[in-house]
Parts: C-alpha cells; sequence; structure tokens
C-alpha cells in the first residue's frame, strides 16, 4: 500500500506561489547529479522516475495514476532481487515526492532506499540517501532529525575504502562534500538562531547561506543553485502546520486496516504495525499468529540497550522462525522476522541477533535491522486478535 501526505495528490492544496516549490525542485536536480556520480547508465525501464510523471501523467500529477505506477514498479524491481536496482527504485520514488513538494514522505522513502543499499554493502549509495534524508526532513521543518542524517552521511563520506567504492566515494565527496558543510552551516543558523536577526533577512523572509560558507563553495558557477536549494520559509507556512489522515490515491486503499486499535491511524511515519504472519516453531513462544507488534522505524536513533524485540529484513525466506508483515507502510524487504538482540558478550559494542531457538546469529550479509519494538498488541483475555474473516 502506499500512502502519503494529503497535499501531494490535490493541486489545490499545494503552496499557491509556484515560486516556493523551487527549492525542492532544485534540491532534487542536485540528487539526480550526485546519483549520476554512483549510477552512471540510464534506469532500468521498470524503474519510474520523475521525467516519467512529467510524461506521463502531465494533467494529474501525482495523482491517482501516478500513484498506481509507483507502487506497479516496485512490485517487479523488488521481484528481481537485485537489491542495488531495488534501492535504485526506491530512491527514485522519493525524487518523485520530493519533486512534488511531499518532503516527509521522500525523507521516508530515501530511508526505505537504504534497506536494499544495506544488503547490497553499497557504501556510497547509503551515503547519498542519509544527505538526500536530510534534505527531505530539512525541507519539513524537521531540523533535528535532518542535522543527524546530515552527520550520518559525513561519516560515511570521512571512511576509508578500498576497491571500486573508493572510486565511487571519491566522486561522490568531491561533490557532496561542500553542499553537506553549507546544509550543516544552514541547520545551524536556525537550530541557533542569533538574538537579533539582520533587517534585510527578517524582510526577505528566507534563511540565508552564511557568506564565508558560500564562498567555500567549489563551483562558483553553482553558487545561486545551492544558495537556493536551502532556501525555505522563515516560518512553517499554514500548509506543513496542518496535521493530516494519511490517505492513498489507490482504489480500496484508504479503506485498507492500518492497526488493531479501532479508528487508529498512522500519525508519525516513524511508528509502524507490522502482523505476525508464520509461526514455524515455539521460538518466543508468548507470541501468536496474529498478534499485532508496533515498532519504531527509526533505527538510527535506537541505539541498542540491553536485549529487545526488533524486526529485521533478509532477502532469504528461511532466515527465521517467525515472519512479520508491515500493516501500516510498505517495505522494500521481501521477507521479515521477527527476533530479538542483545549486547554480545565477545564484542560489548556489537549486539547479537537472534531469530530461531538454535540462537545462532545470522550472517551480517543477510539481515538488517528494520524496527525496534516498542509492545504488543493482543485481544481479549491475552489472546491474539482472530484471523479476519
Amino acid at each position: 500500500m502506499v500512502s502519503r501526505s494529503f497535499h501531494s495528490g490535490d493541486p489545490s492544496r499545494l503552496p499557491s506561489n509556484a515560486e516556493q516549490l523551487r527549492p525542492v525542485r532544485e534540491a532534487v536536480a542536485v540528487l539526480q547529479r550526485l546519483l549520476k556520480l554512483l549510477y552512471n547508465e540510464p534506469p532500468s525501464l521498470d524503474i519510474i522516475t520523475v521525467g516519467n510523471i512529467l510524461d506521463r501523467y502531465p494533467l494529474t500529477g501525482l495523482g491517482a495514476p501516478a500513484m498506481a505506477a509507483i507502487e506497479q514498479s516496485q512490485r517487479i524491481v523488488r521481484a528481481r532481487g537485485n537489491y542495488q536496482q531495488v534501492g535504485l527504485a526506491e530512491f527514485h520514488i522519493g525524487l518523485i515526492y520530493l519533486y512534488w513538494d511531499d518532503c516527509r514522505a521522500a525523507a521516508n522513502q530515501f530511508a526505505l532506499a537504504r534497506q536494499p543499499w544495506s544488503l547490497a554493502s553499497d557504501a556510497p549509495a547509503m551515503c547519498l540517501a542519509h544527505y538526500a534524508q536530510g534534505l527531505g526532513l530539512y525541507h519539513s521543518y524537521h531540523n533535528e532529525p535532518a542535522m543527524l542524517q546530515f552527520g550520518r552521511a559525513e561519516r560515511l563520506l570521512n571512511r576509508s575504502s578500498i576497491g571500486a567504492q573508493a572510486g565511487r566515494f571519491a566522486a561522490l565527496d568531491k561533490e557532496m562534500r561542500p553542499l553537506l558543510s553549507i546544509a550543516q552551516e544552514t541547520l545551524r543558523e536556525s537550530l541557533w538562531p542569533k538574538e537579533q536577526q539582520p533587517a534585510e533577512v527578517l524582510q526577505a523572509g528566507y534563511l540565508s547561506v552564511p557568506a564565508d560558507v558560500a564562498a567555500r563553495a567549489p563551483q562558483p558557477e553553482a553558487e545561486s543553485e545551492v544558495s537556493s536549494v536551502y532556501q525555505r520559509a522563515s516560518e512553517r507556512p499554514e500548509w506543513v502546520k496542518r496535521v493530516p489522515l494519511p490517505i492513498s490515491n489507490l482504489p480500496g486503499a484508504g479503506d485498507a486496516a492500518r492497526g488493531p486499535v479501532p479508528g487508529h491511524v498512522t500519525t508519525d511515519d516513524r511508528f509502524g504495525w507490522y502482523r505476525i504472519a508464520v509461526k514455524k516453531s515455539e521460538f518466543l513462544p508468548a507470541l501468536a499468529s496474529g498478534t499485532w507488534l508496533l515498532a519504531d522505524r527509526d533505527v538510527d536513533e535506537r541505539p541498542s540497550a540491553g536485549r529487545e524485540y526488533v524486526v529485521v529484513g533478509s532477502r532469504r525466506a528461511d532466515l527465521g522462525s517467525i515472519a512479520v508483515q508491515p500493516v501500516s507502510h510498505t517495505s522494500a524487504m521481501p521477507h521479515c522476522f521477527l527476533g530479538y538482540r542483545m549486547p554480545d558478550e565477545a564484542a560489548p559494542s556489537h549486539s547479537r541477533l537472534v531469530l530461531d531457538e538454535s540462537e545462532q546469529p545470522p550472517a551480517a550479509g543477510d539481515v538488517i535491522v528494520l524496527a525496534v519494538v516498542e509492545g504488543f498488541w493482543y485481544g481479549l483475555n491475552g489472546h491474539a486478535l482472530p484471523e479476519p474473516v
């Protein structure tokens, strides 16, 4: 199921001034240029891009036909199991959302792209996804999470690498490093504002890139483009302040169950509902098929602390004993499992994953932690909810 915020599919609810879309669309152009450094070949015909939406749906834009095409593209690319291509497809969908100013959905999509790229061990692409997620969060007015994502992108850039990834990292570092520095300086101006702002800044109504930072950009011809990427209104516009119900333009998708609590819908994209679909053994005996669980999908914000339940994703169908399905959101992983992690006695700074009664941890390249479980939902008398009729 593809869900998104209210303003992206209804042109009448978009900002009336087309100039307000300029920063996010220039951000799309910057991300497309960076993506081309890592994936120089044209994308597969099964991957839908911003250009495809503009060409095929000039009247409806990101409306029902486009959303249906996006979902179809996801199914086709994911079924092939090429995780570099899966990540590329999810990243392009993030660019689509960003182009149509659905910035929070774009940020979530860029985070989704990191899942398959992690399984493919594509560190440069993961670095770009962190930066892109930071941009989406910045334009969604989520300053602190944006700064965290920019910091993670910077840490990946600073890592030493060898082989083919070294060349890709070097190309990305040359182009993205100045953009990252400007992004961080601009965000610091928002996070720690001065006591008095210059009158010209207040009258313009935009955050301006510090002159000393802009001067450090290595591409003078691109200075105006770089500056405009980080422009935004000094206050949140009214359409951002609203808290709408998440909807979908797909036929019947809006009526689909999003969780076990009557009348409850997802109000924060960070959390999502999963449901235990198959239980193959007596591993975690207190949990039964049909049990719902609520999990925090922002794993980067949740370092492992003691023993805790987690949802993991994998390319392998036989990895764990308890298979779960995401209900309130989509996942780029073909198979999801419930297990737990706990500190590794041999390496206290690392965690050991347990997915079945053997208690043998899976290979690092076979699994990625998708979410940390916050709690379980049962029916009356402690029993799991019944199967839907």
